[in-house]
């Protein structure tokens, strides 16, 4: 083989690769990626994590309800009720969850149910939420909603 005949089949091949990487490429484009799933939390991590979560949110409300019942809106009265046990309790249930006690179950099974009268006096405010209103009140709801799910899951456990 001479030295021409040489780098047309050197060139040849270098093409034919570039176009079989380039189809690769695009079929692989096409190809939808493999799902992966997130990995689980074990159900007293979940908990604490949704616990922070409620907390911080619970917090926020409350200072909103503050605010609104000082500006003479007595709508607010139950929400800040509410919203106050729920810290109350949700910081109870972070120590006693944290630290493996043994009445942390019987706990969460009381946090479960303050999270949700809390989620449910949020929820009245729920008409301003679209006017971007009182969206302390629906991110305490929603992670009312988390705390109640993650609690549920830790008393199952």
């Amino acid at each position: 083989m001479n030295r021409r005949d040489l780098m047309v089949t050197g060139i040849s091949a270098g093409l034919a690769l570039a176009v079989g990487s380039r189809d690769a490429e695009a079929q692989a484009k096409k190809a939808p990626a493999p799902k992966k799933m997130p990995p689980k939390m074990d159900p007293k991590a979940a908990l604490l994590a949704a616990l922070q979560t409620c907390l911080a949110k619970a917090l926020a409300c409350e200072a909103h309800c503050a605010t609104q019942l000082a500006s003479g809106d007595k709508s607010f009265a139950r929400c800040a009720a509410a919203v106050r046990d729920t810290i109350a309790v949700g910081r109870a249930t972070e120590t006693l969850v944290a630290t493996s006690s043994a009445s942390a179950k019987k706990l969460v099974a009381v946090c479960a149910a303050v999270c949700k009268e809390c989620s449910d006096a949020c929820l009245e405010h729920k008409a301003h939420w679209a006017h971007g209103m009182h969206v302390e009140c629906k991110a305490c709801m929603e992670s009312c909603e988390a705390c109640i799910t993650a609690c549920n899951a830790y008393v199952a456990a």
